[in-house]
């Protein structure tokens, strides 16, 4: 066993976690900017605009999801705390009588362990953006919001559970057992097809309430949300 958790880690040691955060941070912007994620982050957002993005979700973590985690073993997996989250978006959607079968079929992940845990950083930062959102949501939709069980995966612990993840990222880094550079590498082509997989849903979707009144000077939205998760992340 490997003990990824020695405290004669380096203290000097660059935090893989922080490194990621600011070398992706044109990309997550360019993902948050998207019309569907500028709905959904707007005081005006609908039970409508939370379904649309919960179906474009189930594609994505269909795509990505379960290849990124095969390629980790299973030490790895446990020590980050990470749990499949597809099938939390799925039963949201059939709590709001939405069934949802994925249409992906190829699974579209990056290839390799450091790649594949940059695509993961992508995922679960997902999930702590989502405990913004769902306070958001709660306050604008009420009780048709539902349960929200992926946005709200972690509940309370959500920061918990992203300095768990971070943690063991920064110390993987630090014993050399993976390389920050493929890491780094592997979270860019993941915001990248995560880009390309909800922009082609919400074309696919081309929402008739999307019109001027609906959605917020762009980037507003988004603005807030990153300033919450960042908070969350360095608290």
């Amino acid at each position: 066993m490997h003990d990824i958790h020695d405290a004669t880690r380096p203290a000097t040691s660059a935090r893989l976690a922080i490194h990621l955060r600011h070398a992706t941070a044109k990309t997550h912007q360019a993902v948050e900017r998207l019309p569907l994620m500028a709905r959904l982050t707007s005081p005006s957002v609908t039970r409508e605009d939370y379904l649309d993005y919960l179906h474009a979700l189930a594609e994505v973590y269909a795509a990505l999801e379960g290849s990124l985690l095969d390629v980790l073993d299973e030490e790895i997996r446990n020590d980050l705390g990470v749990r499949p989250k597809l099938p939390a978006i799925l039963d949201d959607l059939a709590e709001q009588g939405q069934p949802h079968i994925p249409r992906t079929s190829t699974q579209l992940a990056p290839a390799g362990s450091g790649a594949a845990l940059g695509g993961l950083y992508v995922l679960e930062g997902a999930t702590l953006g989502g405990r913004v959102i769902a306070k958001h949501l709660r306050r604008c939709l009420g009780p048709a919001l539902g349960s929200a069980g992926f946005l709200d995966f972690h509940g309370e612990h959500s920061s918990a559970a992203w300095k768990r993840f971070a943690g063991i990222l920064d110390s993987l880094s630090a014993h050399g057992r993976i390389d920050p550079a493929e890491v780094v590498s592997g979270a860019h082509t993941t915001f990248a097809l995560v880009h390309r997989m909800l922009e082609d849903a919400d074309a696919r979707s081309a929402p008739a309430q999307a019109g001027p009144e609906h959605i917020e000077p762009p980037g507003s939205g988004a603005r807030r949300l990153a300033t919450s998760v960042a908070a969350l992340q360095e608290d």
